[in-house]
C-alpha cells in the first residue's frame, strides 16, 4: 500500500483546487441540463494530472488521495460526475494492479492521462451481484479467447474506449461446466451497446446494456481464471471507499445549502434556524458527518492496507447516513423542495439511493462485514456466566 506524505497530499489538494474551478462546475451544470456524460469531465482531470499524481505508485492505491478526490467529487453536487469518475478510476486500479501485458499497461497509461475512458461490465442480463455464476463466457481459441454474453448495467459504456468484462472461462459453452471467473479488456467499439436507460437519478451517467460475441488476443486477459473475483474485489474496494468519501462531500454541500435556507426562511416571526427543534436536528447531522469525515481521513492516514471488509462497512454506513441527511434537507425546503428545478435537494435525495444499490447492495456488504467478524471466546468465558 502506497500512501502520500503530508506535503505530497497538500500539493494534491492544491491541484484539486485548480482543477475543480468555475469552468469545471459549468461543465457539470451543462451536462446536467443536456443529460449526457461528456468525455471532457474525465479528460480534464487526466490532462491536469489528477490521476497521474494519484497513481504515481504503479500498482497500489494512495488512500489519502483517493479520499481527497472523492470528497471533492461529492461536493460537486452531481452523482453522475462523482460516480462516473470513480468508475473510471476504479478501472485504473485493477489495470494498474493486475495488467501484466504491454497491451494492458498501455491502456492503463491512457486511462491515467484521460485519453481513454475505461468502464466495468459485471452484472449479467438478469442483474444482481452473483458474479461467480456469471453466464458470460470465454472459450479458448488458437490465438486467444472468444467472449460471448451480455451485461445489463454498464455505466459509461456510451463514452468508453474500453470495457473490462467479467466472464467464466470454459472449454465448451454448451456443456454443463462451471468454469472459473476471469477478467478481459475489450474495445468498446467491438461490442453492441444498447440505448441508455432512463433512471431515477444520475441522469447523465449513461448506463446501457452491452452484448458481445468477439475474439480477443490472450494479452487482453486482465485476470486469469480463478483470480477474477479477487481482482474485481480490488477494484470494488477502491470504488466503495470512494463512494463513502463522495457521501461526505455531498452531505457537506447539502447541509451548507440547507443551513443557509434555515437562516433565511422565516416562520412564526423568526428564522427556521431559531427554532430549536430544527437547529438541533441539523447539529446532530453535522456532528455525525464530522465523525464520518475524520474516520475516513484517519483510515487513509493510518497506512492500513485497504480490505474489502473495511471498504464495504464504510460504504454501507456512509450511504445510509447520506440518505438520512438528504431526506432531512428536503424536508426543510418543504413544498418547494419537492418541486423539480426549484432546489437541487430533491435530485440529491433521489440520487443518494443509487449508493445503496450500485457497487454492492446493503445486504451484500453486510455479509462481507459479517464474514470478517471474529468471536472473543476467551473473554466471553471470563465475563459471561450463563
Amino acid at each position: 500500500m502506497s500512501d502520500s506524505t503530508g506535503s505530497d497530499l497538500a500539493e494534491y489538494l492544491r491541484l484539486l483546487d485548480e482543477v475543480f474551478d468555475a469552468d469545471y462546475l459549468a461543465l457539470v451544470e451543462s451536462a446536467e441540463r443536456e443529460g449526457r456524460f461528456p468525455r471532457q469531465l474525465i479528460e480534464k482531470l487526466g490532462t491536469a494530472g489528477v490521476f497521474r499524481s494519484k497513481w504515481s505508485s504503479a500498482r497500489h492505491i494512495d488512500l489519502p488521495k483517493l479520499v481527497a478526490l472523492s470528497e471533492r467529487l461529492g461536493g460537486l453536487g452531481s452523482f453522475s460526475v462523482s460516480v462516473g469518475v470513480t468508475l473510471h478510476d476504479s478501472a485504473i486500479a485493477v489495470l494498474r494492479r493486475f495488467g501484466e501485458s504491454d497491451y494492458l499497461r498501455e491502456i492503463a497509461d491512457r486511462a491515467v492521462e484521460g485519453t481513454a475512458i475505461v468502464c466495468l461490465g459485471a452484472s449479467e442480463a438478469r442483474g444482481g451481484s452473483d458474479l461467480q455464476n456469471a453466464e458470460s463466457v470465454a472459450v479458448p481459441t488458437a490465438t486467444g479467447y472468444r467472449l460471448r454474453g451480455a451485461k445489463k448495467f454498464v455505466s459509461l459504456s456510451t463514452v468508453a474506449n474500453f470495457i473490462i468484462l467479467v466472464v467464466r472461462v470454459v472449454s465448451d459453452p454448451d456443456a454443463d461446466e462451471s468454469g472459473e471467473v476471469a477478467l478481459f479488456v475489450v474495445e468498446a467499439d467491438k461490442v453492441e451497446i444498447g440505448e441508455p436507460y432512463a433512471k431515477l437519478g444520475a441522469a447523465f451517467l449513461d448506463t446501457a446494456p452491452v452484448e458481445f460475441d468477439l475474439e480477443v488476443p490472450a494479452e487482453a486477459m486482465l485476470a486469469r481464471p480463478g483470480t477474477g473475483l479477487a481482482a474485481l474485489s480490488w477494484a470494488l474496494g477502491s470504488e466503495r471507499l470512494s463512494v463513502a468519501a463522495q457521501v461526505v462531500g455531498a452531505c457537506d454541500l447539502a447541509l451548507g445549502v440547507t443551513v443557509s435556507q434555515l437562516m433565511r426562511r422565516r416562520q412564526f416571526g423568526k428564522t427556521l434556524f431559531e427554532h430549536q427543534a430544527l437547529r438541533l436536528r441539523f447539529a446532530d447531522l453535522q456532528a455525525r458527518l464530522d465523525v464520518l469525515r475524520y474516520a475516513l481521513r484517519g483510515l487513509a492516514a493510518s497506512r492500513t492496507p485497504l480490505s474489502i471488509r473495511t471498504a464495504s462497512g464504510f460504504k454501507v454506513t456512509a450511504v445510509r447516513f447520506g440518505e438520512e441527511v438528504m431526506s432531512e434537507c428536503l424536508h426543510v425546503f418543504g413544498g418547494a423542495g419537492y418541486l423539480s428545478g426549484v432546489a437541487p435537494v430533491e435530485r440529491w435525495w433521489r440520487e443518494m439511493k443509487l449508493g445503496r444499490i450500485g457497487g454492492g447492495a446493503d445486504e451484500v456488504l453486510w455479509e462481507l462485514v459479517a464474514a470478517g467478524m471474529r468471536p472473543d471466546h476467551v473473554r466471553h468465558d471470563r465475563l459471561v456466566t450463563v
